[in-house]
C-alpha cells in the first residue's frame, strides 16, 4: 500500500529562495510527524510583512523588536539609535532575532539538516502520495531543499501532490471542517490536512453508488414492468443499467464500480 503523507510550509511568498522557507511540517496517515524551523530563513526580510508578523511569528522561537527596544544595540551607538527612535516615537518593527531560550528552538536546524531528515522520513521503495492545501508553493518549498534539482533529489521524495482544494471542488464540497488546532503552525496545519482529507474521503464514499444497484431500484419502481430482476431478459436489464448510468452522469454521482 502506498503511504499517504500531508505537507504544510510557512514561508515568505515574496522570496522563492531557500531563505524564504520559515518552517515545514509533515505527517502521515499513521500519525508519524516531522517538524522543523529553517535556521537559514531570512528573518530581517519579514519586517514589512504584516500577515507573517501577526499570524506566523507567534508560533516561531523568535523575538520581534519595535521602536527602540532592540536588545542587541549596545554602547554609545546603540544609545544614539534608541534616543533617535524615541524622539521619532516610532513603533515600527525594527528587528527579528532567534530566541534560543524558547522551548521550540529545539526544532531550529539548518536547511541541509532538514533535507537530510526528510530523506529519512520519506525513505521507501516508492514515493508516497503527498497531500497539501493550496499546496503549489508548499511543494516548491519542499523541493527547494534540494535546490529544485530533481536529479539530486532522492527518488522517494514526492514530485507532485494532490490538492485538497481541487479534491473538494471535484466532490462539490464548498467548505471544509473548521480547523481546531493552531492555524499557520506548519505541523498543526499538516495534521489538519490529514483531517480534511479523511473528511473528503468519507464524503466521497457516501456518494459512491453501484450502477447495478440503481438499475435494480429503477426496476422496482417501474410498475409497468413488474416481476423479479432475475426474470428480466439481458436486454431489459441493459436498458435499466443504461438509464442508471445516465442519471449518475446527469447528477455527477461518482460510480464505485461498474457491474458486468
Amino acid at each position: 500500500m502506498i503511504r499517504t503523507t500531508f505537507l504544510d510550509c510557512e514561508f515568505d511568498p515574496r522570496d522563492m529562495s531557500l531563505a524564504g522557507l520559515l518552517s515545514l511540517g509533515v505527517t502521515d496517515a499513521d500519525g508519524r510527524d516531522y517538524y522543523a524551523i529553517n535556521a537559514d530563513a531570512n528573518l530581517s526580510g519579514l519586517l514589512d510583512h504584516a500577515f507573517i508578523v501577526e499570524h506566523v511569528l507567534p508560533h516561531l522561537p523568535v523575538t520581534a523588536y519595535r521602536g527602540s527596544t532592540v536588545a542587541s544595540r549596545t554602547g554609545a551607538h546603540g544609545f544614539l539609535r534608541r534616543w533617535w527612535r524615541r524622539l521619532r516615537r516610532s513603533d515600527r518593527l525594527t528587528a527579528i532575532e532567534w530566541d534560543t531560550n524558547h522551548p521550540h528552538y529545539q526544532y531550529v536546524r539548518p536547511a541541509m539538516q532538514i533535507a537530510a531528515d526528510l530523506e529519512q522520513y520519506f525513505h521507501a521503495p516508492a514515493a508516497p502520495e503527498l497531500i497539501a492545501y493550496y499546496g503549489a508553493q508548499d511543494i516548491c518549498r519542499l523541493h527547494s531543499l534540494w535546490n529544485n534539482d530533481w536529479s539530486a533529489m532522492p527518488a522517494y521524495i514526492p514530485r507532485y501532490f494532490t490538492d485538497l482544494k481541487v479534491l473538494a471542488d471535484q466532490l462539490g464540497v464548498s467548505e471544509l471542517p473548521e480547523q481546531q488546532s493552531t492555524a499557520h503552525h506548519a505541523l498543526d496545519d499538516a495534521r489538519y490536512n490529514r483531517e480534511a482529507h479523511d473528511y473528503l474521503l468519507r464524503h466521497k464514499a457516501q456518494r459512491l453508488v453501484l450502477t447495478d444497484d440503481l438499475a435494480r431500484q429503477l426496476h422496482r419502481n417501474d410498475p409497468a414492468m413488474g416481476g423479479a430482476w432475475e426474470d428480466l431478459t439481458c436486454w431489459q436489464r441493459a436498458d435499466y443499467r443504461a438509464a442508471a448510468r445516465k442519471l449518475l452522469a446527469q447528477y455527477d454521482i461518482r460510480v464505485r464500480r461498474e457491474e458486468p
